[in-house]
């Protein structure tokens, strides 16, 4: 059996949509383009995994995580990975 295709998937807020990605890039570039802003906290697991920022926390956070084609968990980021949204996240005042 081979194995599922991982995607990168992001939500953006509670009222977001999900928006699938080929690469963990451009969805920092997406991330960017929407003024964000830097990561204060990750989240793993209770409502969801993925990021909380000065404009997105609670349960108001962003979704980001790899998942397959149907935007299931497959897994959370690894330490690299998170590491990179770290250092790619650009500052945002809103």
């Amino acid at each position: 059996m081979s194995e599922p295709h991982e995607t990168v998937w992001v939500r953006v807020g509670d009222g977001g949509e999900y928006e699938p990605f080929f690469n963990l890039d451009e969805a920092i570039d997406y991330l960017n383009g929407l003024s964000v802003g830097t990561v204060t906290g990750w989240i793993d697991g209770g409502p969801g995994v993925g990021i909380e920022t000065p404009n997105y926390h609670g349960y108001d956070f962003i979704s980001l995580y790899i998942g397959d084609c149907h935007a299931d968990l497959l897994r959370p980021l690894t330490a690299e990975e998170r590491a990179a949204v770290e250092a790619g996240l650009a500052e945002a005042y809103i």
